[in-house]
């Protein structure tokens, strides 16, 4: 490699490059463990960035399809995230595939990716299952040359373009602070979610917990309640809860089929007795938001997490740690502003 008297920044050569900027720093001070398809594409970038004057800007790449791998059967908000992402790849003129893959299977998701990795991509988007297969599948996707980010779910110790999403430990944490303030007795709580392959589902409940811990303790959350983000498996599941615990003073609903457990407490007949704070304002959730069943839904924007991850692969704009997605509150009385 040619050295630089004035050597590019690396979030500049990783964007133009479509790689992670670790992948760039191993190139650039050869550790090795780079395919040299990538090599080749992140010496072009530099010698390209340190031959304009217009350096600091990136030049959108293009050309190719970008293939998106969601969820299938999961609700109002992954539907909305397709439609927000067909809509900006419209928007940059450019072919997408968006593929529903079997909710939470690793084996489906790992199998999809590889294929990608074989037959080659403008770059890929998924929301990411945390399982050794799907981490292994991204590594063959990264020797191939092929930009990855993640969606809403971020995928742990995997070299990747960008997780694009809320900081779901965060979310927990907002999430446990309106529990708490909402709960003004002693009692338990539930927590209903999707198992711990979903990453954000993990640190979403961590977040919650830590906040009860240390500035409600006399809250006390009982076992996890596992639907596997299927409303009819959240209804049955937590109609057990209700049951079994007449002292329930509230439900957090950390991942998707949040209308089934909702649906529960109104069967049960005491929507208005216990506080439920759920994920993610759309239809489904809307009128549950009216009815006061859901007290508050912690918020995603999905146009702004579509929007980011386009801008990520197009290389549009120098990639930040994660894409500042805010988290927002929602309560019946400000869903107007929606």
């Amino acid at each position: 490699m040619t050295i630089l008297a004035r050597r590019p920044k690396v979030a500049d050569v990783a964007a133009k490059a479509g790689v992670s900027s670790a992948t760039v720093d191993r190139v650039i001070n050869r550790r090795g463990g780079v395919h040299q398809k990538t090599v080749a594409r992140v010496e072009e970038a530099i010698r390209e960035i340190a031959g304009s004057d217009l350096g600091h800007r990136i030049a959108p790449r293009s050309g190719g399809r970008f293939d998106i791998f969601l969820p299938a059967h999961s609700g109002r908000s992954t539907e909305v995230l397709a439609e927000a992402l067909t809509a900006a790849c419209a928007t940059h003129g450019v072919d997408v595939e968006i593929v529903p893959v079997e909710r939470i299977n690793p084996e489906a998701l790992a199998d999809r990716l590889l294929a990608v990795a074989r037959r080659g991509s403008a770059g890929v988007a998924f929301q990411g299952v945390d399982h050794p297969i799907v981490r292994d599948a991204m590594q063959e996707l990264t020797r191939a040359g092929v930009p990855i980010v993640t969606l809403c779910s971020d995928v742990a110790g995997v070299d990747r373009l960008a997780y694009v999403g809320v900081d779901n430990r965060a979310a927990g944490r907002t999430s446990g602070m309106l529990m708490g303030r909402f709960c003004r007795a002693p009692g338990k709580l539930a927590v209903v979610w999707g198992g711990q392959l979903y990453r954000s589902h993990e640190e979403r409940e961590i977040g919650f917990r830590a906040v009860l811990r240390h500035e409600y303790p006399e809250l006390q959350i009982l076992e996890m309640v596992n639907g596997n983000d299927d409303a009819d498996a959240n209804f049955a599941r937590f109609s057990e809860v209700i049951a079994k615990h007449p002292d329930l003073l509230g439900v957090y609903c950390v991942g998707g089929g949040q209308k089934g457990v909702a649906a529960a407490l109104e069967a049960a007949g005491v929507a208005q007795s216990i506080v439920m704070i759920g994920h993610n304002f759309n239809e489904e959730t809307k009128p549950f938001l009216l009815s006061g069943t859901i007290d508050a839904v912690i918020h995603q924007d999905m146009t702004s997490i579509a929007n980011a991850a386009m801008d990520c692969l197009l290389g549009h704009k120098p990639l930040p740690p994660n894409a500042g997605i805010p988290v927002e509150i929602i309560t019946r009385e400000n869903l107007m502003y929606r």
